[in-house]
């Protein structure tokens, strides 16, 4: 016969699995500033705190209605009753812990409501301990909001969220005061697309701020002013006759608002190029009650192609359909369901303009545009046998234009942490002139040598070479290819 047994989980394996649901750095903020957000908060600033130690924390301080202790309570309940407004940012009553816990050893959070000051914290091994938190009196609160903002003292309402000891950043090489340059950078590039219309005064005007506070000083740098990312700002349409909206048919009919937009050609503006890439961000938007949860991609219904980089549609997604898109806590992308997906490819303008002519306009607008200097192709010209560089020029041409880059490989003396080097500005690549006679075998060497390992190390290096700018994600690449080809190097049979 069957019985009922009580299986209390092990605290300290529950642990470890609520740390791991799978935030980014970016997305954990985001969750934090949607709760400012329900909060009614006109200001939010995020404080990255560089403490003596070199250790980084993270703040974020709004002026929104704040909380009672007994709302606080709950808001660091894991399993509280949560609000049913489906209007809210906030879903499941579990971002506050999880965000926090997947990035910080511990969580504070201070409120003030109604001249009613509160606090609590999770420590580092409360949940393991047993769900333990710590409630901190007024004294210590009033203590924690001075030490970490100062200048936002909680006089009348609001609430302080502290992340100690970001445990889940890597900074390599960097110092703390590089590496918070560069978290600064990433969350500005996140918030200003994820909360765009917000930014933007829609629905109602969020300011987002963003600041480095370093304890040695006890002063924080000067503040970022976030401005909104808008993937849909462009002055003029791709096709004079979009944005159009499409409309759904059966059960999302009246839950679901798409907006058909296709980009102007040659656009050089951050709202269009976007982090990542403008190719990679052609598709849906899908956005709930305003916040942006998933910024380009097709979710399967088609690859993504150059051709179809103009095409973006903006998705509106009624709240209550969160289970149906598979929504989770981390609110970062859509799931479509078989019938949503067929509903979207079935769309249509007021004037019969579906997904599939929708997507060949995108297309046209895309193919007519003027090819700009940016996008010629970088050709080698230089270090190779002459009839490979001729078929090089033939292989590598765009169809569009005759015109190209030239690109000369040769060898030069350079620092021996280095394989190779780039000049973009004088459009060279070298090789480091101390491991040729290695590469050669002792062979006597050419202008034009070694035309396998030039080709392939200008394949490799393809998308850095003709890259515009050098970000830090590249620049990490390309030092880490250095490294890997110095070290092969070695390897190599030295000539008698």
């Amino acid at each position: 016969m069957s019985r009922e047994e009580l299986l209390p989980p092990i605290n300290r394996k529950l642990e470890v699995a609520l740390r791991s649901i799978g935030y980014t750095f970016e997305s954990a903020v985001a969750d934090i500033i949607d709760n400012s957000i329900d909060a009614r908060a006109p200001n939010v600033l995020v404080r990255i705190y560089i403490r003596k130690d070199g250790q980084l924390d993270l703040f974020v301080w709004d002026d929104g209605h704040g909380m009672d202790p007994d709302t606080l309570r709950d808001a660091m309940r894991f399993g509280a009753d949560v609000s049913n407004d489906i209007n809210r940012l906030g879903k499941f009553g579990l971002g506050l812990k999880l965000a926090s816990l997947s990035q910080a050893r511990e969580v504070q959070v201070v409120t003030r409501k109604d001249g009613k000051i509160s606090g609590r914290e999770w420590p580092e091994h409360g949940i393991a301990q047993g769900f333990v938190c710590k409630v901190f009196d007024e004294e210590e609160c009033v203590r924690l909001v001075h030490d970490a903002i100062p200048e936002h003292p909680l006089e009348r309402s609001g609430t302080l969220v502290r992340w100690s000891n970001l445990y889940r950043l890597r900074r390599h090489q960097d110092t703390a005061e590089e590496f918070a340059q560069k978290l600064l950078k990433r969350l500005e590039n996140f918030l200003a697309l994820a909360f765009h219309r917000f930014l933007s005064g829609r629905p109602r005007k969020i300011a987002i701020s963003l600041d480095v506070f370093d304890q040695h000083s006890d002063s924080a740098g000067l503040p970022v002013q976030i401005k909104p990312l808008d993937p849909f700002g462009y002055d003029r349409s791709g096709n004079p006759a979009f944005p159009l909206q499409m409309s759904v048919d059966g059960p999302y009919s009246d839950r679901i608002k798409v907006m058909a937009h296709i980009w102007p050609p040659n656009s050089a503006t951050p709202a269009y190029r976007l982090p990542g890439g403008a190719n990679s961000r052609q598709g849906f938007y899908f956005y709930r009650n305003n916040r942006l949860i998933q910024a380009g991609g097709w979710n399967g219904l088609r690859e993504a192609e150059p051709h179809s980089s103009l095409a973006r549609l903006e998705v509106d997604i009624a709240a209550e359909l969160d289970v149906d898109v598979s929504l989770d806590v981390k609110k970062m992308e859509i799931q479509l369901p078989p019938d949503l997906a067929k509903s979207l490819l079935r769309a249509q303008t007021a004037a019969g303009i579906d997904f599939k002519k929708y997507i060949s306009l995108a297309n046209d607008a895309y193919r007519k545009r003027a090819v700009t200097d940016a996008e010629l192709p970088l050709i080698p010209s230089g270090g190779l046998p002459a009839t490979l560089v001729t078929f090089l020029h033939k292989e590598l041409r765009i169809k569009a234009t005759t015109k190209h880059h030239d690109l000369k490989i040769g060898w030069r003396k350079l620092d021996n942490g280095l394989f190779f080097d780039i000049d973009r500005d004088g459009g060279n690549l070298y090789i480091n002139q101390a491991y040729r006679k290695q590469l050669q075998h002792g062979l006597a060497g050419s202008s034009a040598d070694l035309p396998v390992l030039k080709c392939l190390l200008f394949l490799v290096l393809e998308d850095a070479l003709s890259s515009e700018r050098m970000g830090s994600k590249m620049r990490e690449r390309l030092e880490q290819i250095n490294r890997i080809l110095v070290r092969a190097v070695r390897f190599e049979r030295c000539p008698e």
